[in-house]
């Protein structure tokens, strides 16, 4: 499936069954970093909540881990990482006709700031990913 932002070209997977395997275990990590920790001021808010519970009930091994787990949403926050962007991005098997072989994150974030700069929404993003994964899903 092609899609075009501007004058960006970008092929994506027909699902996330169809990634080679290595892609496919980065893609599940970022997925599994934004629905543990997130990126974003509403994630910090759901973690201070869940501290505030966990001491409120005397949890203090709960709340030291929400604690440590507050520590990496907020360098998420500050260093601008998106674990959803970077998921999307592993999602794209060419970008302007080139394969994309390198999901480092530096490579990752390089085309989401390119598609970013070129109108590419957070709805954009979240339409596509939900897209992806409900064609992947086995019988």
């Amino acid at each position: 499936m092609e899609v075009t932002y501007k004058n960006h070209k970008i092929e994506f997977y027909e699902g996330i069954l169809d990634m080679p395997f290595g892609r496919f275990s980065t893609y599940n990590k970022y997925v599994m970093l934004d629905t543990e920790l997130g990126s974003t001021l509403n994630d910090f808010d759901k973690i201070i909540v869940r501290i505030n519970e966990f001491v409120n009930k005397e949890m203090k091994e709960e709340a030291t881990n929400e604690l440590l787990n507050l520590r990496f949403v907020i360098n998420n926050i500050l260093s601008e990482e998106s674990h959803k962007g970077l998921a999307f991005a592993t999602l794209i098997k060419r970008f302007n006709g080139k394969d994309v072989d390198d999901y480092s994150p530096a490579n990752l974030k390089d085309i989401l700031i390119k598609l970013s700069n070129a109108g590419l929404t957070v709805k954009d993003v979240i339409v596509k990913s939900e897209d992806l994964k409900k064609k992947s899903k086995l019988n």
